[in-house]
């Protein structure tokens, strides 16, 4: 009851009235802008940052696809043994998508998320950490070893993996001279394929000269040491050709050509599935049926198998019409940050 004289002023409680009420709008507004707004801006940010990777991935294969090339015996140019390969990467969205600006709060704004690179192989022939080749000439020749057990080399690679806070988890290997992307759990697709092809020539040892055909196979490996380096910012990868590249097979028919890839897991055997049936699809060679098989071992299914031969009706041809341009490329990679 107020006092005898005195009026009653409500004022004071309008203003705190209103003062709770505004308070309640900018911790409604805020909220609704941390559920929807701050994740939409931190998986675009994570999106671009993925595509940037894939570009990044591409040029990487093409710079690298550059250097063992111009090492080739047969070429006019200086090789490039020993010559250094510099790309720079940027691991996660951290730095500026992190900072505060203008009246937004650094709360406000997505979290900056970190990344590592890799390389990695294996060091025993019996190694799952990697994909491990294989490589067959005719019925007996192993290319790699003299028994068929351990005529197998691991497939050094090259990756990037995320930390993603929202978008999916992806990873970039460049692995073989080829580009993936990896789901983890998911599955792998190509993204650029290695450097195999097969196309149609003719057998000029032949009188006349009859229909074969040439596999051309480039086994471009990173046999660095592996290694792990992860954080935010620049990171440069450093590349070097370690010796001049090997080349073999060039004038030399045979029976057949045998490349296969045992992966690591089945993920990566349906990856290595898809690159030689589109191998196969696209080559330009007449009756590709006749000349190329695919197989996949229903005992081991991580076992993807490329067969080269003449096969005229299902029935193997007697004579030598399978030509291999071999080539071997192996890679020194190590990293370094930017200061």
């Amino acid at each position: 009851m107020a006092a005898p004289g005195r009026v009653r002023s409500e004022d004071a409680l309008s203003e705190i009235v209103g003062f709770v009420l505004v308070l309640a709008l900018v911790v409604v507004a805020s909220t609704l802008y941390l559920m929807y707004v701050v994740p939409a801006e931190g998986r675009e940010d994570e999106i671009t940052q993925m595509n940037e990777v894939q570009d990044r991935f591409v040029s990487y294969k093409t710079s690298v696809d550059g250097l063992w090339m111009r090492s080739l015996a047969d070429l006019s140019v200086a090789g490039t043994r020993g010559v250094s390969l510099s790309t720079s990467f940027d691991l996660g969205t951290g730095g500026g998508n992190t900072q505060s600006s203008g009246l937004f709060l650094s709360f406000m704004r997505p979290i900056g998320t970190a990344a590592n690179m890799r390389t990695q192989i294996g060091t025993e022939p019996t190694d799952t950490i990697e994909d491990r080749i294989g490589l067959r000439l005719n019925e007996d020749e192993y290319y790699f070893a003299n028994d068929a057990e351990f005529n197998e080399v691991p497939v050094g690679s090259l990756s990037y993996h995320t930390d993603n806070y929202y978008w999916i988890q992806q990873n970039y290997i460049y692995k073989l001279g080829g580009v993936f992307l990896e789901q983890p759990g998911e599955g792998v697709s190509v993204k650029v394929a290695p450097p195999i092809a097969i196309y149609q020539v003719k057998n000029a040892l032949n009188d006349p000269p009859s229909d074969a055909v040439k596999v051309s196979l480039s086994l471009v490996n990173i046999t660095s040491p592996s290694s792990t380096v992860g954080g935010t910012g620049p990171l440069r990868v450093e590349t070097r050709l370690r010796e001049s590249v090997v080349a073999s097979y060039r004038n030399e028919p045979l029976k057949e050509v045998v490349f296969w890839v045992y992966a690591k897991d089945e993920f990566w055997a349906d990856a290595w599935l898809q690159v030689f049936h589109d191998l196969k699809r696209k080559c330009p060679v007449s009756n590709p049926d006749e000349w190329i098989d695919i197989e996949q071992d229903n005992s081991d299914p991580r076992m993807v198998t490329l067969h080269v031969s003449h096969k005229p009706g299902g029935v193997p041809s007697p004579t030598s019409d399978v030509f291999l341009d071999l080539s071997e490329a192996t890679l020194q990679v190590t990293f370094e940050y930017d200061e």
